[in-house]
Parts: C-alpha cells; sequence; structure tokens
C-alpha cells in the first residue's frame, strides 16, 4: 500500500512540472536568459444570456517585438450561434512584462445564441508571426484557445412565446398610402408596417404581415426591408414589410390586425404590440346604359382592359423585383471580388495610414493580380516591415509619414509591373502576407 502512494506520489510531481512546461512564464524565461515567446489572454466573462442577446468574447494576443502580420483569428462558426464582429472588432494595445512593453492586438467577438440550450466553442488556435527579440528571424507560434461553453436561458414566463423574441424595447407603426374604404376595380393602395427594435438585432423579428386578405383583393408583398444599427456595442435596428393591394373586383371586408407578443428584458415581463385592422371596401364594375339607351358595355370592357393591364403591371413589378435585385448583387459581387476594387482599397487604405488595414487590403489586391515583379513585390515587403518597426518602436512622426510615403511609391512601382487576370485565370500568390484578410 506504502508503494503504491509512493507511484501516486510521483506522478502527481510529474504531471505539475509538464503543466508548468505548457505554461511558460515570460519573467523566468528572462531571467534564464530564454527566449520570451508569445502569450494569449482570453476573456469571456458572463457565460450566460437569454436567447438574442449577444455575449462578448476578448481574445489578446501579445508579443515581445512587433507583428509585421495581423494574426490569424478563428471564427468559432458553431450551429444555432451567430457570431458577429463589431465595429472596430480588433485593437492595437500593449502591456509591461518583466519591466518591458510588449505589443498586442484584441479581437472581440459577439455570440449569440439563437435558440435556448448550452453552446461549445470548440478548442481553437491563434496563429501569430512576430519579429525575433535578436536578429531578423520572424517567429512563427500557435497560441491555444480552450473549448469555450455558454447557455442560452428562456426568461421565466416566456416559455410560451413563438417566436420568442426579447428585447429592451418594441414598437410598432404602420402608414397607409391610398384610400382603401374608397376603391374601385382595379384600384390599390399600400399598407408599410415599421417594426423598431432596441437591444437586438432586428434579424431576430418574425413576418408581420400576412398575405391574408378579403375576397376581391389581391396582396402583392415587397422583400422585407432590414436595417442594423450599433452604438457602442449596443445593437437595434428596423423591419419594414411593404404590400400593395389591387381590388379585382367588389371588396367589403378588412386587413386583419398585427400583434407581436415579446418579452421586455427591462421590466422581466410579457408585452404586447398591436396595430389595427384596416378597413377595404371596392364597388364592383356595373354595365351601364346611358339615358338615351345607348350601350356602355364596349367602354366598360376597355376599362376592364386598362385594369387588367394595371394589375399585369404590378405583377410584373413584384416578378421582375427578385430576379433584378440578383442581378445587381451579382454584379456588385463582381465589382467587389476584382482587382480594380481590392486596389482602390489599398489606396484609401494608404491614404488613411492605417497599417493593419492597409496590410489587409494589400494582400486582396495581390491574391488578385499575376505578373508581378518580385523585386518590386520584395520592396513594398521591406516597405511593410518599416512601418511595423515603426508603429511599436521610437520612431518620430517625421520618419512616419516618410515610411508611408515610401509605401505608396512603392506600391505604385508594384502596380506598374502587375496584370490583371483574364476570367478563367487564377491569380497565385505565395504566402506573403496570408492573414491580413483576417483582420477587420
Amino acid at each position: 500500500m506504502t508503494w503504491i502512494l509512493r507511484c501516486l506520489a510521483c506522478l502527481v510531481l510529474v504531471s505539475g512540472a509538464v503543466f508548468a512546461q505548457e505554461q511558460p512564464d515570460p519573467e523566468a524565461n528572462a531571467a534564464a536568459g530564454q527566449a520570451a515567446q508569445a502569450q494569449i489572454e482570453v476573456q469571456f466573462e458572463k457565460t450566460e444570456t437569454v436567447p438574442g442577446q449577444p455575449l462578448t468574447l476578448r481574445l489578446t494576443v501579445f508579443v515581445p517585438t512587433f507583428m509585421p502580420d495581423p494574426p490569424i483569428w478563428p471564427d468559432f462558426e458553431s450551429a444555432n450561434l451567430l457570431v458577429q464582429l463589431p465595429k472596430k472588432a480588433s485593437t492595437a494595445t500593449s502591456k509591461t512584462v518583466g519591466g518591458e512593453t510588449w505589443s498586442g492586438i484584441t479581437r472581440r467577438y459577439q455570440i449569440t445564441p439563437l435558440v435556448p440550450g448550452t453552446f461549445t466553442l470548440p478548442a481553437s488556435d491563434v496563429q501569430v508571426r512576430y519579429q525575433a527579440e535578436s536578429g531578423s528571424d520572424v517567429i512563427e507560434e500557435s497560441l491555444a484557445v480552450p473549448e469555450i461553453t455558454l447557455t442560452g436561458v428562456m426568461p421565466e414566463g416566456a416559455e410560451s412565446l413563438d417566436p420568442f423574441v426579447a428585447a429592451n424595447g418594441l414598437k410598432l407603426s404602420q402608414k397607409v398610402e391610398g384610400t382603401p374604404e374608397d376603391l374601385k376595380a382595379g384600384d390599390s393602395f399600400t399598407r408599410v408596417v415599421t417594426a423598431e427594435i432596441d437591444g437586438v438585432t432586428p434579424m431576430f423579428l418574425p413576418s408581420l404581415v400576412s398575405e391574408e386578405a378579403p375576397g376581391g383583393l389581391r396582396a402583392y408583398p415587397e422583400t422585407p426591408q432590414v436595417e442594423e444599427k450599433e452604438d457602442r456595442g449596443l445593437l437595434s435596428g428596423l423591419r419594414t414589410e411593404t404590400v400593395v393591394y389591387v381590388a379585382e373586383g367588389g371588396v367589403d371586408g378588412v386587413l386583419p390586425e398585427i400583434t407581436l407578443r415579446w418579452y421586455n428584458l427591462k421590466t422581466q415581463s410579457l408585452e404586447e404590440a398591436t396595430l389595427p385592422e384596416i378597413a377595404v371596401k371596392a364597388s364592383a364594375p356595373l354595365v351601364a346604359v346611358g339615358p338615351e339607351g345607348r350601350d356602355y358595355t364596349r367602354l366598360i370592357a376597355w376599362v376592364g382592359v386598362a385594369a387588367l393591364l394595371l394589375v399585369l403591371a404590378f405583377a410584373a413589378r413584384i416578378w421582375l423585383a427578385e430576379p433584378l435585385a440578383a442581378y445587381l448583387a451579382a454584379r456588385r459581387q463582381r465589382h467587389v471580388a476584382s482587382a480594380r476594387y481590392a486596389w482602390k482599397r489599398l489606396q484609401g487604405a494608404v491614404k488613411q495610414q492605417d497599417l493593419l488595414q492597409t496590410q489587409e487590403a494589400f494582400a486582396l489586391w495581390r491574391a488578385r493580380v499575376v505578373g508581378v515583379d518580385p523585386a518590386a513585390e520584395a520592396a513594398v515587403t521591406e516597405a511593410f516591415f518599416a512601418l511595423g518597426r515603426g508603429r511599436y518602436g521610437r520612431e518620430t512622426s517625421s520618419q512616419a509619414v516618410a515610411d508611408w510615403r515610401a509605401l505608396e511609391q512603392k506600391l505604385h512601382a508594384l502596380h506598374g509591373t502587375a496584370r490583371y487576370p483574364l476570367r478563367n485565370e487564377t491569380a497565385a500568390l505565395k504566402a506573403l502576407n496570408p492573414v491580413a484578410t483576417q483582420l477587420k
């Protein structure tokens, strides 16, 4: 028995030594004359939230010198979780380690459970490259990010909500364009319904207006418009739905009221937002005979044809709206994916003298061109290194301006040697700056 206890004690001592080796202490390394290694800090203070409310995760990487390239961050994509990068998701920072100033970058994520339940973000890593403390070598390291667990909790009393909507505030409003109670066959009017939500993204709002309509009235819904806003990390926004109604004959009925039940996070209670019903009346077309016995049937027939053409025009508008939007979106996507767009973006980043954005834009442009001169490309790389050294060094403002001017000149020289590929060509880019596009 004594022999077994001694073995267990030795095993505990050995495992503790291994864990200490896996978590290096920069100050102890410095005292022992060893090179300091990069560090990562993971901050996830709150792990429970109501579905639809975001939690904040921060990853911070620190290095003893400077990073010539942005780190490669994990994306944390997972089922039933909405992972977003807020405005200014990546920021520069620093801290003192053993009397020396270390440079760092913080990445902020907003992670929102879409449904109640417990979710796990699998363990991942951050790839980082930084300048060695001595010499010109660039050190590459992989920093481990542990498994992260979070929970979406349904508030007590809100179990009956379907769909579940939780917010700090919610308002419904509607506008009617036209005269729904004084229509004739072929006339139309428009119903515009807007939901304004505070404390959550409007993407969680359900459809508001149904296509239900009284007999003789046809509904033509347009594509809903969603506008998201962010103010210091707080989300809000609008969802607007527009429906055009056309009287195809006699109508005497109502469009139903709209009711949305939701959970108020401030008062922790269920509330209800309601819009009133809309009365609709339309007179049916009649066959008329004039005072002298003349038959107006042909005239009424022509009016009916005109009304039919009007309905067809509205229908064509609805049918063509989605294909036209898809065409415009595809055209926009092709423009954004072009080398010319990437070059304009790179020029804008250089003008703003934003190093991280410039590195990202350069990597994007370089991936879309071919035939560049290697010497000119090497000159651009050296210009980036000069700016990186200056960012965390003691460089004067005048020297920084000179470094940016040198980078701009070398980029223009490289641009003069590049060729935009044809549609069936692919721009080949060696692993020069593979991580810039990860930083937003």
